[in-house]
Protein backbone atom coordinates (compact mmCIF):
# COMPACT_ATOMS: atom_id res chain seq x y z
CA UNK A 1 0.00 0.00 0.00
CA UNK A 2 1.06 3.06 -1.13
CA UNK A 3 1.82 6.17 1.27
CA UNK A 4 -0.86 8.22 0.06
CA UNK A 5 -3.29 5.04 0.27
CA UNK A 6 -2.46 4.39 3.80
CA UNK A 7 -3.16 8.34 4.47
CA UNK A 8 -6.24 8.06 3.19
CA UNK A 9 -7.56 6.12 5.78
CA UNK A 10 -5.77 7.46 8.84
CA UNK A 11 -5.97 11.43 7.92
CA UNK A 12 -8.21 11.44 4.96
CA UNK A 13 -8.15 15.54 4.47
CA UNK A 14 -4.50 15.32 3.91
CA UNK A 15 -4.47 12.23 1.97
CA UNK A 16 -7.51 14.38 -0.41
CA UNK A 17 -4.60 17.35 -0.33
CA UNK A 18 -1.63 14.96 -1.49
CA UNK A 19 -4.10 13.03 -3.70
CA UNK A 20 -4.88 16.61 -5.50
CA UNK A 21 -0.94 17.80 -5.47
CA UNK A 22 -0.05 14.39 -6.65
CA UNK A 23 -2.19 13.19 -8.99
CA UNK A 24 -4.44 15.90 -10.34
CA UNK A 25 -2.41 16.11 -13.62
CA UNK A 26 -2.31 12.41 -14.18
CA UNK A 27 -6.05 12.27 -13.55
CA UNK A 28 -7.01 15.31 -15.91
CA UNK A 29 -4.47 13.54 -18.76
CA UNK A 30 -6.89 10.17 -18.26
CA UNK A 31 -10.44 12.12 -18.35
CA UNK A 32 -8.80 14.16 -21.07
CA UNK A 33 -7.91 10.85 -23.70
CA UNK A 34 -11.85 10.02 -23.39
CA UNK A 35 -13.35 13.07 -24.10
CA UNK A 36 -11.00 15.21 -25.75
CA UNK A 37 -9.03 17.84 -25.13
CA UNK A 38 -11.65 20.58 -26.04
CA UNK A 39 -13.62 19.53 -23.45
CA UNK A 40 -12.19 21.24 -20.81
CA UNK A 41 -15.18 22.19 -18.17
CA UNK A 42 -16.77 18.70 -18.97
CA UNK A 43 -12.85 17.01 -18.02
CA UNK A 44 -12.80 19.68 -15.03
CA UNK A 45 -15.73 17.93 -13.69
CA UNK A 46 -15.17 14.62 -14.13
CA UNK A 47 -11.80 15.36 -12.35
CA UNK A 48 -13.47 16.61 -9.30
CA UNK A 49 -15.96 14.01 -9.27
CA UNK A 50 -13.39 11.24 -9.00
CA UNK A 51 -11.51 12.76 -6.39
CA UNK A 52 -14.78 13.31 -4.38
CA UNK A 53 -16.16 9.64 -5.08
CA UNK A 54 -13.09 7.86 -4.06
CA UNK A 55 -12.69 10.39 -0.56
CA UNK A 56 -16.26 9.66 -0.02
CA UNK A 57 -16.15 6.10 -0.62
CA UNK A 58 -12.49 5.52 1.60
CA UNK A 59 -14.01 2.92 4.04
CA UNK A 60 -15.43 0.98 1.29
CA UNK A 61 -12.83 0.70 -1.63
CA UNK A 62 -10.52 -2.26 -1.23
CA UNK A 63 -7.27 -0.97 -1.40
CA UNK A 64 -5.78 -4.58 -1.06
CA UNK A 65 -6.94 -4.34 -5.00
CA UNK A 66 -5.10 -1.54 -5.77
CA UNK A 67 -4.18 2.27 -4.71
CA UNK A 68 -5.98 5.53 -4.19
CA UNK A 69 -4.09 6.49 -8.05
CA UNK A 70 -5.71 2.90 -9.28
CA UNK A 71 -9.23 4.32 -7.98
CA UNK A 72 -8.63 7.87 -9.05
CA UNK A 73 -8.20 6.68 -12.66
CA UNK A 74 -10.23 3.95 -13.02
CA UNK A 75 -13.35 6.32 -11.66
CA UNK A 76 -12.59 9.42 -14.26
CA UNK A 77 -12.41 6.67 -16.64
CA UNK A 78 -15.68 5.83 -16.15
CA UNK A 79 -17.33 9.45 -15.32
CA UNK A 80 -15.80 10.47 -18.23
CA UNK A 81 -17.21 7.52 -20.69
CA UNK A 82 -20.78 8.08 -18.94
CA UNK A 83 -20.20 11.59 -20.11
CA UNK A 84 -19.79 10.53 -23.53
CA UNK A 85 -22.42 8.73 -23.44
CA UNK A 86 -24.57 11.36 -22.38
CA UNK A 87 -23.11 13.82 -24.92
CA UNK A 88 -24.05 11.00 -27.75
CA UNK A 89 -27.66 11.06 -26.52
CA UNK A 90 -28.53 15.05 -26.60
CA UNK A 91 -30.15 16.01 -29.41
CA UNK A 92 -28.37 18.20 -31.35
CA UNK A 93 -29.60 20.69 -33.64
CA UNK A 94 -27.11 22.60 -35.88
CA UNK A 95 -27.22 26.25 -35.28
CA UNK A 96 -26.07 26.66 -38.94
CA UNK A 97 -29.48 26.01 -39.98
CA UNK A 98 -30.68 29.10 -38.05
CA UNK A 99 -27.83 31.55 -38.63
CA UNK A 100 -27.47 33.98 -41.03
CA UNK A 101 -24.65 33.52 -43.62
CA UNK A 102 -21.14 34.07 -43.04
CA UNK A 103 -20.66 36.81 -45.06
CA UNK A 104 -23.98 38.34 -43.55
CA UNK A 105 -22.80 37.90 -40.10
CA UNK A 106 -19.56 39.71 -40.77
CA UNK A 107 -21.45 42.69 -42.70
CA UNK A 108 -23.96 43.63 -39.76
CA UNK A 109 -21.14 43.41 -37.58
CA UNK A 110 -19.26 45.46 -39.53
CA UNK A 111 -21.79 48.01 -40.24
CA UNK A 112 -22.29 48.05 -36.04
CA UNK A 113 -18.94 49.21 -35.65
CA UNK A 114 -19.05 51.65 -38.77
CA UNK A 115 -19.27 54.88 -36.46
CA UNK A 116 -17.52 54.17 -33.27
CA UNK A 117 -14.19 56.40 -33.12
CA UNK A 118 -11.71 54.06 -32.78
CA UNK A 119 -12.97 51.52 -35.56
CA UNK A 120 -12.15 54.93 -37.71
CA UNK A 121 -8.68 54.94 -36.75
CA UNK A 122 -7.95 51.47 -37.06
CA UNK A 123 -9.85 51.74 -40.75
CA UNK A 124 -7.68 54.64 -41.63
CA UNK A 125 -4.31 51.63 -41.15
CA UNK A 126 -4.93 50.52 -44.23
CA UNK A 127 -4.78 47.02 -45.47
CA UNK A 128 -3.89 44.55 -44.56
CA UNK A 129 -3.85 46.05 -40.68
CA UNK A 130 -7.49 47.19 -40.29
CA UNK A 131 -8.60 43.61 -41.13
CA UNK A 132 -5.96 42.28 -38.72
CA UNK A 133 -7.54 44.45 -36.06
CA UNK A 134 -10.93 43.75 -36.99
CA UNK A 135 -10.75 40.09 -36.90
CA UNK A 136 -8.45 39.73 -33.77
CA UNK A 137 -10.43 42.35 -30.87
CA UNK A 138 -13.72 42.60 -32.66
CA UNK A 139 -14.19 39.21 -33.75
CA UNK A 140 -11.52 36.96 -31.77
CA UNK A 141 -10.14 35.21 -34.59
CA UNK A 142 -7.30 33.23 -33.64
CA UNK A 143 -3.83 34.38 -35.63
CA UNK A 144 -4.19 31.24 -37.32
CA UNK A 145 -7.96 31.66 -38.77
CA UNK A 146 -6.87 35.35 -39.69
CA UNK A 147 -3.79 34.57 -41.55
CA UNK A 148 -5.75 32.08 -43.52
CA UNK A 149 -8.55 35.15 -44.11
CA UNK A 150 -6.27 37.83 -45.55
CA UNK A 151 -3.72 35.14 -47.28
CA UNK A 152 -0.38 35.80 -44.65
CA UNK A 153 1.81 34.01 -42.43
CA UNK A 154 0.68 33.74 -38.73
CA UNK A 155 4.22 35.14 -37.97
CA UNK A 156 3.63 37.81 -40.38
CA UNK A 157 -0.07 38.26 -38.94
CA UNK A 158 1.88 39.07 -35.18
CA UNK A 159 4.46 41.05 -36.50
CA UNK A 160 1.62 43.65 -37.94
CA UNK A 161 -0.94 43.28 -36.04
CA UNK A 162 1.76 44.83 -32.89
CA UNK A 163 2.98 47.40 -35.13
CA UNK A 164 -0.51 47.82 -35.90
CA UNK A 165 -1.23 48.64 -32.14
CA UNK A 166 1.85 50.44 -31.95
CA UNK A 167 0.62 53.02 -34.56
CA UNK A 168 -3.02 53.18 -33.29
CA UNK A 169 -1.11 53.78 -29.74
CA UNK A 170 0.96 56.83 -31.19
CA UNK A 171 -2.10 58.58 -33.33
CA UNK A 172 -4.04 58.09 -29.54
CA UNK A 173 -1.42 60.12 -27.79
CA UNK A 174 -1.15 62.93 -30.20
CA UNK A 175 1.47 61.63 -32.78
CA UNK A 176 1.63 61.61 -36.90
CA UNK A 177 -1.70 61.04 -38.30
CA UNK A 178 -3.69 62.34 -35.13
CA UNK A 179 -7.00 64.45 -36.23
CA UNK A 180 -8.09 66.76 -33.00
Amino acid sequence: MDEITALLRRDPERALSRMLTAYTGLVYHAAAAVLGNSAREEIEECVNDAFLAVYKNRGTLDFSKGSAKAYLCVTVRNLAIDRLKKRSRAKIVPLDDYAPAKEETERAALANIQGDALVERILSLGEPDSTILICRYYFDMRTKQIAKKVGLKENTVDQRLRRALTKLRTTEKGGLGHAE
